[in-house]
């Protein structure tokens, strides 16, 4: 049984109001911030450069800059990712117009040649956790600059570590018998990892790769998977991630909540870790898939799938100007083991992506991603009578999902 609901229009927003300069907004007013993992916030709105400033040149014309101190507590590799940025951003949308650089020095204007960033990065949320590392020494002083244009609100974490650094864990999911899943975990810190992926504190035989795929499951493959990721500088384990292999079909629950203007909010009850189609209709009829979701990851083209990530979740649907009935069902993928093996290329080009900082316009070719697959061996598609991957599958620009050759049902929905 489905549940339905009627949306009716919403307000249009209301227009914000104007913001005062941050008081870090001067070098010489820069926050200091101190500890070896912490977060902290800084927005652009309002904000200034100074004379003499450093200035990128990729980011066009930056007319903005804000400033944080920090003196390192011990030696060791720092990882500053960004964890957040509000919805109007220009990092949301996949175009990097601001960017944080770092500074080893104090010295850092100049009517000439002004200091140069030790590491720097461009703010992009298409980006797969996006972040920059450096080498700090223990008692040193370093400044952070955030530039730029916008007037975005971001967060940063900040951890001066020398083991590995986990910071997308593997994601507990539910899926039903015969279908396929894959699991994924993205590390920061020394280059290069190595990974070894685990079954219930056990080693999998040859899984060494920063994804694990699994087809054709059945109830002996549920339970606890976790990863190992090593470098140079020591190891870490991944927080579990539970396989649930279920029996039942329980039907998901929609209901309507309070939400923002311009938006419809509501509430999706189902099975932690399952995916949800989402459909609306004008006459409780014609029913097609909805595409009007907020996002923070932004692959085109856009999807009607929703993850439920704890068994309640809440998501938001722009007004679309036009009263629709809504209903959720479960999610079942054309060809279990094809679209599988399209997400394991989406995440291929996620990491080549990070790691290369290229344009989510790129379109990388099969040697660009196959260090990301075990042994360098990409998967093909089931129906494909070659046991080819450049045959089966077309993976496309960074910032969209790859293609299937062989059949055109066969397609990538569900959100990364």
């Amino acid at each position: 049984m489905k549940r339905i609901l009627l949306l009716g229009l919403a307000c249009a927003a209301l227009p914000c109001l104007g913001q005062a300069p941050p008081p870090n907004d001067n070098f010489s007013n820069r926050t200091v911030l101190t500890g070896s993992s912490f977060t902290f916030s800084g927005t652009l709105a309002g904000a200034t450069v100074e004379a003499y400033e450093p200035t990128w040149e990729f980011l066009g014309y930056p007319n903005r800059s804000v400033w944080w101190a920090w003196t390192a507590p011990q030696t060791s590799l720092v990882t500053l990712e960004m964890v957040g940025a509000s919805a109007d951003s220009a990092a949301a949308s996949g175009f990097q117009e601001d960017g944080l650089a770092v500074y080893d020095t104090t010295n850092i204007f100049g009517p000439i040649n002004p200091s140069q960033p030790i590491a720097q990065m461009g703010l992009d949320l298409s980006i797969l956790c996006d972040a920059v590392t450096f080498s700090a020494v223990a008692g040193s002083n370093y400044q952070f600059q955030l530039q730029g244009s916008s007037s975005t609100a971001y967060q940063f974490l900040l951890i001066a570590t020398n083991a590995p650094r986990i910071l997308q864990q593997p994601r507990s999911v539910t899926v039903s018998s015969n279908a396929s899943t894959l699991f994924t975990v993205v590390a920061e810190g020394y280059r290069p990892f190595s990974y070894q992926w685990q079954f219930a504190g056990t080693n999998l035989e040859g899984q060494t790769v920063a994804m694990l795929a699994l087809t054709n499951i059945d109830g002996s493959q549920a339970g606890s998977y976790s990863v190992v990721v090593t470098n140079l500088g020591g190891a870490v384990t991944s927080a579990p991630a539970v396989l649930l292999v279920s029996t039942s079909n329980v039907a998901p629950v929609l209901t309507s909540i309070s939400g923002q203007f311009g938006q419809f909010m509501f509430g999706l009850t189902g099975e932690v870790g399952r995916n949800y189609r989402i459909e609306s209709s004008a006459d409780l009829n014609d029913w097609t898939n909805e595409y009007r979701f907020s996002r923070t990851v932004y692959v085109s083209p856009a999807t009607s799938v929703v993850f439920d990530t704890n068994g309640s979740s809440v998501f938001a649907i722009s007004d679309g100007g036009s009263r629709k009935f809504l209903q959720a069902s479960r999610y079942q993928p054309a060809d279990e083991i094809c679209v599988n093996n399209l997400r394991q290329i989406r995440f291929a080009k996620a990491l080549l992506q990070r790691d290369s900082r290229s344009f989510r316009e790129s379109v990388p070719v099969w040697i660009d991603i196959a260090p990301y697959f075990l042994n360098g061996i990409g998967p093909y598609c089931p129906l494909s009578p070659f046991t080819n991957f450049a045959y089966s599958y077309f993976p496309g620009a960074l910032g969209t999902v790859p293609v299937c050759n062989i059949d055109p049902t066969h397609v990538l929905e569900e959100p990364q």
